[in-house]
């Protein structure tokens, strides 16, 4: 007799011994937790439309500081490299939400 250990633990969890309705739940169950996936993706580029915002709004509000203010440019310096970053982050996750 051939093992099929797979089979059988999905069976189980289906309550059906008919391959129509394993298969049928296993591709149910699959399409919700790709829909799960997907919409945790999109939350994520919502995240990160806010979040550049956020930052866009802080380094123009951070002009108005004085020159003088070292550690002050220090950290925009920061700002604008975490900008630059999310920047190249957002692409990449919109590109992921759209494999739908």
């Amino acid at each position: 007799m051939v093992s099929t250990p797979n089979f059988d633990e999905l069976k189980d969890i289906c309550g059906s011994n008919e391959s129509k309705d394993y298969f049928k739940f296993l591709f149910v169950q699959e399409e919700a937790e790709n829909e799960g996936y997907i919409r945790k993706a999109i939350e994520w580029c919502d995240g990160m439309h806010e979040k550049i915002a956020k930052f866009g709004a802080m380094l123009e509000e951070g002009q108005r500081f004085s020159h003088f203010y070292v550690a002050h440019w220090d950290g925009m310096e920061c700002l604008v490299k975490a900008q630059a970053r999310n920047g190249v982050i957002l692409p990449v996750m919109r590109s992921a939400s759209m494999l739908r």
